[in-house]
């Protein structure tokens, strides 16, 4: 029975791994090492935590978007510099109702084209952002919520490099973090890794009925509920 893989070249050893590579790579490299203090770490495991974010976890995914919003820069870039965003019916409306507006006043006033399946185009520079701000923040629609992390992941997905957004390396180096100091522990304290794996597993297991988004946002909230009370300490 040969030995037992660590977390990293678990990772690297699944069929579906492809290798993140390329100009991006090595900025989030950089950017790792800079947040990590090296020794005790290795510089191979960063090497091989920074390949392995060809496969991003469902868990790191989570997480990826409840720190999105503690790093957001405020820029205003993607109010901005994408085109367009695509939104549903109910999320016209669930801003025309933040805002105490009339709900065809607001179509109006966003220019929201009709795709004729109960979703809408706006082009941007959004009509609602003033500055730098979204004047409907707290009821802003998916596309603008799961902002970089969707276009950040579907650029890995596709090996294309992503800039569109400030905060994207370091949501990256964020993830090769974590993945470098589970291959330390795995090393060190491989009792400690594993009990914590069971208790993730637990967790996973209480939310595998839900559905899909449900469970993400389970799992945003409870990163999100973790980073307080970190900011709290």
């Amino acid at each position: 029975m040969g030995e037992e893989k660590s977390p990293l070249d678990r990772l690297l050893a699944r069929q579906d791994f492809k290798p993140f590579s390329g100009p991006h790579a090595f900025r989030v490299l950089g950017l790792s090492k800079a947040k990590i203090k090296m020794p005790p770490i290795r510089e191979e495991d960063v090497l091989k935590a920074v390949s392995s974010l060809g496969v991003v976890l469902e868990t790191e995914v989570a997480m990826i978007v409840a720190l999105q919003q503690v790093l957001c820069t405020r820029c205003g870039n993607c109010c901005r510099g994408r085109g367009s965003i695509r939104l549903k019916k109910e999320e016209l409306q669930g801003v025309a109702d933040y805002l105490h507006v009339e709900y065809k006043r607001l179509k109006n006033r966003m220019r929201a084209a009709p795709m004729g399946d109960g979703t809408f185009i706006v082009s941007q520079p959004c009509p609602l952002l003033h500055g730098n701000l979204c004047a409907a923040y707290p009821s802003r629609p998916g596309t603008c919520r799961g902002y970089p992390a969707g276009d950040l992941l579907a650029s890995i997905g596709r090996s294309k490099q992503f800039d569109d957004c400030p905060i994207a390396d370091e949501l990256l180096a964020e993830v090769v973090v974590k993945r470098v100091l589970e291959e330390q522990m795995w090393r060190e304290h491989p009792e400690e890794l594993n009990a914590l794996a069971e208790q993730k597993r637990g967790n996973l297991a209480k939310l595998s009925d839900l559905p899909q988004s449900e469970r993400m946002k389970r799992l945003v909230e409870g990163y999100q509920r973790s980073i307080a009370r970190g900011q709290g300490q």
